[in-house]
């Protein structure tokens, strides 16, 4: 399953950041002054470079097993690693730590996860938001093109243009050639030297081409900053307070045990869990009562988070139960909490809200497209979105007719079976001699003619039975989108598994569209990731392939644009 695994050397270097706030504001040592903060930040970093050897054998079995519990069990594990530096550079640096060595350990097994979590989680969801807006981006640009009839107008004119008019030159080329041996008494025919030849265009002219318009599509569609992410998350959605402040409990428990005392830490997380949920009901329920907006209600859910937690600590609770009198300390101690619990519900809005609330998230980018007034689209962005269907096109029907071809003449050739070879033959003809850049952008057939195409595409090869009745009141992108990845799974599973029956089933649950591909024949081997996988990993919010009994299946998810 393509999911986002919690290790990489990405969020490795990432977390440096958190992990020297953190070491430093920590309240598990003492501080006197500039000298030892300055020591404390050394610290971080010789703790944060001591896991690298650990992390880098961590990653080679995590990326193998690709689970979401092995990537917690070895983040625990270099936590404790983490925690055990520390404790050896508390003694080279002659500090001063308030826990003992053995609960520094600890408490850096626990929090180590959450960094590496958290911001993973916030890089995926970002990513994710990027792809949503890309994808209506692109739906605006096809809207224009169809107004204008624009289609593929740059395509003399970008870096592509010239491979694909070489693989239009081959194509037709081979075509004459297939045709004038088809002219040939059927005992002059070398069919298998006619399969050779189609494998070897597709080798040597399609292959490239489309993996080169792909790497080379760009879109001038700006990319969502952070900003713009916080502003939807935080003020515009319905914040999870509720799931963020029981998350976040244990870490205020855990972090204030060691050097506070149980019965502080226990006070502190009871206080800040009730005080924010509180807060949290109180809000929303003048929200519904239509006394507040959404953006003023989260503004004030947000502010006295921090603002009554703070007042508890300085007027109600008794002067003896907080290590300091300062107020000083006391207000930046509460804006710490509070600023943490504010990260941890930008990660849960962000990655929560494009899947429950994503009609809501969509709207959004919608005003953030026309608000900008970017249309109309430059050249540049029409030939962009004609050169990414004409990518899926070459990579998808383009190659998965020829495929099929090429195993018919196969088995002709072993077979004996001539009508067989001809037919492939004149299959090839036809699929050669067209204008692939004016036949990407032309297929107008309905979704189920298209799925036929795919399953009489593979007849003689493999029975291929497709059920997705649904899909016709689907948008049109999302469509093609469906059609694209059902005919790449089922062309690798004919081409790897040596598949001989496929079925293709699916549904709907909402916005989100579940298509399942059964085949049989051998396991596939994990290769090196080529268009394919892309295809799947740009178009597919997740998918996975497993291996049941005698049965390859392959799931992905997609969301529909509606």
């Amino acid at each position: 399953m393509k999911r986002t695994p919690w290790l990489s050397w990405r969020l490795y270097f990432l977390t440096i950041p958190v992990d020297l706030v953190v070491l430093l504001l920590s309240s598990d040592h003492a501080s006197t002054g500039s000298n030892d903060f300055f020591n404390w930040a050394i610290l971080s970093f010789i703790a944060h470079g001591s896991i690298a050897p650990v992390f880098a054998i961590a990653l080679f079995f995590t990326k193998k097993v690709n689970s979401w519990k092995v990537d917690l069990f070895a983040l625990i594990i270099l936590g404790a690693v983490r925690g055990v530096a520390i404790d050896a550079g508390i003694e080279i640096l002659d500090l001063e730590p308030k826990v003992s060595a053995l609960y520094k350990v600890f408490n850096s097994a626990i929090s180590l996860p959450l960094w590496f979590i958290g911001i993973a989680v916030f890089v995926e969801s970002r990513r994710q938001y990027q792809r949503e807006f890309q994808a209506i981006f692109l739906r605006h640009i096809r809207d224009e093109q169809t107004a204008k009839g624009s289609h593929n107008q740059g395509l003399n004119g970008n870096p592509a243009g010239e491979s694909i008019r070489d693989l239009q030159s081959a194509t037709s080329e081979l075509a004459s050639e297939i045709e004038k041996a088809l002219d040939l008494p059927t005992t002059q025919v070398n069919y298998s030297k006619q399969k050779n030849k189609i494998q070897d265009l597709i080798n040597r002219e399609l292959r490239p081409a489309s993996t080169k318009l792909w790497n080379g599509f760009t879109l001038s569609a700006p990319k969502l900053s952070t900003s713009t992410l916080i502003r939807i998350s935080l003020l515009e959605q319905k914040l999870k307070v509720i799931s963020a402040a029981l998350f976040f409990s244990p870490y205020i428990l855990i972090g204030l045990n060691g050097s506070q005392g149980l019965k502080f830490a226990v006070i502190e997380a009871l206080l800040a869990t009730f005080l924010n949920i509180s807060i949290f009901l109180i809000c929303e329920t003048f929200f519904k009562l239509g006394v507040l907006d959404r953006k003023t209600t989260n503004i004030a859910i947000l502010g006295l988070s921090f603002i009554l937690p703070l007042i508890t600590i300085l007027l109600i609770l008794p002067a003896n139960l907080f290590w300091t009198d300062s107020i000083a300390t006391a207000v930046f101690y509460q804006l710490f909490i509070s600023s943490c619990h504010i990260l941890f519900l930008l990660g849960f809005n962000l990655y929560r809200l494009l899947g429950r609330q994503r009609s809501i998230v969509l709207a959004d980018f919608e005003r953030i497209i026309q608000g900008k007034e970017l249309s109309p689209f430059s050249n540049h962005d029409l030939a962009a979105a004609g050169d990414v269907d004409l990518a899926r096109y070459l990579h998808g029907e383009l190659q998965a007719g020829l495929i099929a071809s090429s195993l018919l003449l196969e088995r002709a050739s072993k077979t004996g079976d001539t009508d067989l070879a001809r037919h492939a033959l004149r299959n090839a003809v036809d699929i050669l001699s067209q204008d692939h850049a004016q036949t990407s952008q032309s297929r107008v057939s309905s979704p189920q003619v298209r799925l036929e195409k795919i399953s009489s595409g593979w007849r003689g090869i493999a029975n291929v039975s497709i059920n997705l009745d649904w899909l016709d009141d689907l948008e049109t992108s999302t469509q093609n989108n469906v059609i694209v990845l059902i005919d790449e799974g089922v062309s690798n599973a004919i081409r790897h598994a040596k598949a001989s029956k496929i079925s293709v089933s699916g549904s709907r649950l909402g916005v989100d569209l579940l298509i399942e591909i059964q085949s049989d024949g051998s396991g596939m081997k994990e290769n090196a990731p080529g268009l394919g996988t892309k295809l799947f990993t740009e178009l597919a919010t997740n998918w996975e392939y497993s291996r049941l009994g005698e049965k390859n299946i392959l799931r992905f998810t997609i969301r529909a644009n509606d």
